[in-house]
């Protein structure tokens, strides 16, 4: 059995504890530790505590300690089968890594938003709640010019040299105590052999920011005996060098175009999904696919990858004899199926017999389509649409009903399902917004509506965004409108239309029948949504997109009051009811912003927007995992407060061409943030080690990448502050046997 201890611990938090002292055990029978709001129980240990424990983190195969003096102690137990949560039934083994001939000086870095609570003894004036975690511990300048961090990334905890200019890579040096030996193996990671089985350190990356962006540079484990360094190649010596595993990035694509324009994570493995279109008849992976062969007027594709991004998993074509393009993905909740949506101009796209449309029926229809999650087996499709041009672009699954949320736009006078429906009938103009409700098996259209008006400008409505309250099961609509009569504005927060062209929101129950309020948002130049989130706490309703209004209401208090460019991105944040524009903030540079995609964090609350920019001054890149612009056109993805006041941090996103972010995820258990879109980049950032680390063809390739949630380099150091005696007793809860007794014998030893 391997455990690779450097990339599968488990936890997403560092846990400060207070400095040296010895504490009895409390009964177990009255201790309880509760984590992230989830009571967990842990049997506590017999005896004392080592003195010297500064932090832990539990891992996939044991416990990681950080020692006051810095030494990171692996405490691995014993593999037999236990409870999750109790203590090993055998012996455990420890590894013990110090950092030689250095200084450490531990604190926490980036506080984490995990509370930790005790529950101690019968008396409720004894208990304690709120104790504070952390993602990131700095050990410090550990030696002359070498900065030593730890980062609690979602599957792993990983450490982090930075080397600043004139500083020598050769003074870092490492000894490994505990180990039977200590290898290299064929991919240059590092092997410690233990009485358990092979513990892997995963090969070092480094690299420099130039002006220019980001530039690898090649580095290597150097090992002598039980110690080991870093070897590196030639690099700038006047700029600082980052050794660390992560940021992570990967190609995807073929020799055509490709293009990732939706993005999510999987609830239970935790697996990325992609979708967009692509124009590769040799597209990576689909070997063993639901469509394993693509055409060549456009499919459809969709990827699955696993949450490092190292691995594609499994991918598809999708679509028929002529032009098929994916918009849009989404996961069962329940059922784990993945569902995408699009437009096709085929009339033998796959997989519609037994569907609620199962023929095309136009110039263009839409498309819905479920395959198992292996990505391995198309279970249904549908056709959506009438005679006219019918596009979809956003997709959701209701997450108390099951079934398939359809948004997008139709210049067919007689769409499907639309009896009964909030709006019955086509509005006019050039073409609607529209709404469909499909179950789940996707065998029956439960009932659609248009959305849209018919004067001003060309009359024109599309949906692009859309998204279902959690707590109401309200369904949630964000587009782009040229009607000054768009339906149900009247009470919204901006009733009447700005401008040139709005965008819009609106709200319609589950059912669709009913459009209980909508709004315009925008001032005078053109302004359009892109993407819409529901904050999971406050219910409010967050819209991203992209304005050329230098009045865009609400924007007073906002993080970026004022307009910077020839085109900002904007975020808004407006009440469940749309009768309230609460705040809203401009996003951008002296150039073209937009953002495409946006989420919020289900653990701090925070908003991320992504999107594209052409500014090389975008706002809060200082600090970020890329600070500066590195060529033509850069993605960007921001984090910002929930109340939209505060830009926490941004990072530009790409390589000496052009890219572009078109989705964003937040993975439901760890936290980071994950990125996918389109570049013409040869030189994309983090794509070392990545699924697919080259581009596949000269066109664009879709990308896809994972920042931990701070987006930043390297987060500032925080000060530490002074911990209760309760947090003392907290350790004594939270230990594991198998830690504390691997500790021991250490100490034994020594």
């Amino acid at each position: 059995m391997a455990w690779h201890v450097a990339r599968v611990v488990l936890s997403s938090t560092l846990l400060l504890l207070s400095p040296a002292f010895s504490q009895a055990t409390p009964d177990p029978d009255t201790v309880r530790a509760r984590l992230g709001g989830v009571g967990v129980p842990f049997v506590a240990n017999e005896g004392q505590v080592d003195a010297r424990v500064a932090y832990y983190a539990p891992t996939f195969a044991g416990t990681l300690f950080v020692t006051r003096e810095g030494e990171l102690v692996h405490a691995l137990p014993s593999p037999s089968t236990r409870p999750r949560g109790t203590p090993s039934s055998g012996p455990g083994w420890s590894i013990t890594e110090t950092l030689v001939g250095g200084r450490a000086r531990p604190v926490g870095v980036l506080r984490s938003a995990t509370g930790v609570s005790v529950f101690h003894g019968a008396d409720p004036a004894r208990w304690r709640a709120g104790l504070p975690t952390y993602e990131q511990v700095s050990l410090g300048e550990v030696w002359p010019g070498i900065e030593v961090s730890l980062a609690a990334r979602g599957g792993s905890v990983e450490k982090l040299f930075t080397v600043k200019p004139g500083a020598r890579v050769a003074l870092i040096r490492v000894r490994v105590e505990g180990a039977r030996d200590l290898t290299l193996d064929s991919g240059g990671a590092l092997v410690a052999e233990t009485g358990l089985g092979a513990v892997t350190f995963t090969a070092p990356i480094a690299y420099q920011l130039h002006a220019d962006g980001r530039r690898a540079v090649a580095v290597t484990y150097e090992r002598r005996g039980r110690e080991y360094g870093f070897t590196a190649g030639t690099y700038d010596r006047s700029l600082p060098l980052v050794i660390d595993p992560l940021l992570q990035a990967t190609y995807l694509g073929g020799s055509g175009v490709d293009v990732a324009a939706a993005l999510a994570i999987h609830p239970k493995t935790g697996d990325v999904y992609v979708a967009g279109p692509t124009f590769s008849t040799d597209f990576p992976g689909t070997t063993g696919g639901a469509q394993p062969v693509g055409g060549l007027l456009g499919d459809a594709f969709v990827a699955r990858l696993n949450s490092a991004l190292t691995i594609l998993r499994q991918a598809t074509y999708l679509g028929g004899s002529n032009a098929n393009e994916g918009t849009a993905l989404a996961i069962h909740p329940t059922t784990g199926e993945i569902y995408v949506a699009g437009r096709t101009q085929s009339t033998d796209f796959p997989g519609t017999t037994g569907g609620a449309q199962p023929t095309y029926a136009g110039r263009e229809d839409a498309f819905v389509a479920r395959l198992n999650s292996a990505l391995t087996t198309l279970a249904q499709a549908t056709y959506l649409g009438g005679s006219g041009v019918d596009v979809a672009a956003a997709l959701a699954i209701h997450p108390t009903t099951g079934d398939a949320y359809v948004a997008g736009m139709t210049s067919s006078t007689n769409f499907p399902g639309t009896s009964g429906g909030a709006q019955s009938t086509f509005a006019g103009g050039i073409d609607d917004a529209f709404v469909a409700r499909l179950n789940s098996a996707l065998t029956t259209l439960r009932q659609a509506t248009y959305l849209g008006g018919n004067l001003g400008g060309n009359g024109a409505d599309e949906a692009t965004a859309l998204a279902i309250h959690p707590i109401t099961g309200d369904v949630y609509v964000g587009g782009r409108t040229e009607s000054t009569n768009f339906p149900g504005t009247s009470a919204g927060a901006q009733p009447v239309n700005g401008g040139v062209d709005d965008a819009f929101v609106a709200r319609l129950n589950s059912a669709l029948t009913i459009l209980s309020q909508a709004t315009y948002l925008g001032g005078t130049g053109p302004d359009a949504a892109a993407a819409l989130a529901i904050h999971p706490t406050t219910g409010d309703v967050y819209v991203g997109g992209r304005t050329a209004s230098t009045n865009f209401p609400g924007t007073g208090g906002g993080a970026q009051p004022t307009y910077a460019g020839t085109e900002d991105a904007f975020v808004a944040q407006l009440n469940s009811a749309l009768t309230t524009l609460r705040q809203a903030t401009y996003l951008g540079g002296t150039g073209t912003d937009a953002a495409a995609a946006l989420a919020i964090h289900p653990m701090t609350g925070e908003v991320y927007v992504a999107g594209l920019t052409v500014s090389s001054n975008f706002p809060g890149t200082s600090g970020g995992a890329q600070p500066t612009s590195a060529g033509l056109r850069d993605a960007f993805v921001a984090r910002l407060n929930s109340a939209l006041t505060t830009l926490m941090q941004a990072t530009y996103l790409g390589g000496s061409d052009t890219d572009a972010a078109r989705a964003l995820a937040i993975h439901p258990t760890t936290g980071e943030i994950y990125v996918a879109g389109a570049t013409d980049s040869t030189d994309f950032p983090g794509t070392t080690g990545g699924a697919q680390a080259a581009k596949g063809g000269v066109s664009d390739d879709a990308f896809v990448a994972r920042f931990t949630r701070g987006l930043a380099l390297v987060a500032p150091i925080a000060p530490v502050p002074t911990l209760s005696e309760w947090l003392r007793i907290l350790l004594l809860v939270l230990i594991a046997a198998g830690g504390v007794s691997a500790l021991r014998r250490r100490r034994a030893r020594a």
